[in-house]
């Protein structure tokens, strides 16, 4: 049996009126994105898009970017506060049954998505049909021994999680799930969160009295020390079962 996303996604999105309040996703999932395809004119497809801000980041470097998601009110959000996307890069639509033609997509990514699928090798089969022979996945999941894999448990347990039903991989695991959809694993990469698990815990409390940046501020110079420091920190393979979230860069095979 499939486990489709659950409908509470479009009520999350219904409450997210300003970007500045919405998280961004780890800054690896693009790295790993514009490191796998030519700067200009690939075809890229993002599923489960969201705020669409990365789709919209990638349309501005050259790529032509697609976002899909299938809540009405992230179209709404995507519309408002990307409109750079209106009438060429949003589209509505199952990620089960993507509205696309066989071999449409150079590439094929999303971030937080697949663990929301009972039946993950039914996503990553489709993923597969909309993407040419030798054409990419870039998949980012949450990581399974974190202290957010603790706090999300309990939530569920207790009906308070904000995203429905939701699991979590092992870079192991994520490999396995991977390759037994026919990708060829490439690479694989770990990330922290940012901003750490204690800011964002420290926000939430005090937000009924004041309003914190989503990021703690800090001179540039400082902020790219620390990411250079994480950078080599998570290069050891046993490292990414510390991360808060892992991805993998896969290719179809081109005889397919």
């Amino acid at each position: 049996m499939t486990k489709k996303p659950d409908p509470s996604w479009d009520q999350y999105w219904s409450q997210k009126k300003e970007l500045e309040r919405v998280y961004r996703s780890s800054p690896r999932v693009l790295e790993a994105v514009m490191g796998a395809l030519p700067p200009k004119g690939e075809r890229v497809l993002e599923v489960g898009s969201g705020t669409g801000r990365d789709t919209a980041w990638l349309s501005e470097r050259g790529l032509l970017a697609i976002a899909l998601d299938s809540s009405p009110s992230a179209w709404s959000l995507m519309a408002q506060t990307v409109p750079s996307l209106v009438g060429r890069g949003i589209v509505g639509g199952d990620a089960l049954h993507l509205p696309f033609a066989d071999a449409t997509f150079d590439l094929v990514f999303h971030q937080g998505v697949l663990e929301h699928f009972g039946n993950p090798a039914a996503f990553l089969l489709e993923n597969r049909r909309v993407t040419r022979p030798g054409g990419l996945l870039v998949v980012d999941v949450p990581q399974t021994f974190h202290p957010w894999t603790v706090i999300k448990r309990v939530s569920l347990r207790f009906d308070r999680w904000f995203a429905g039903w939701e699991t979590e991989y092992t870079i192991g695991q994520l490999e396995r799930v991977v390759s037994g959809a026919g990708y060829e694993v490439i690479e694989t990469y770990g990330d922290w969160m940012v901003p750490s698990l204690a800011y964002r815990l420290f926000r939430h409390v005090a937000e009924p009295v004041t309003s914190l940046p989503l990021e703690p501020r800090g001179p540039q110079v400082v902020r790219r020390a620390r990411r250079g420091i994480r950078d080599r920190l998570l290069t050891p393979r046993v490292a990414r079962y510390t991360a808060h979230t892992i991805g993998i860069v896969a290719r179809k095979p081109s005889d397919t």
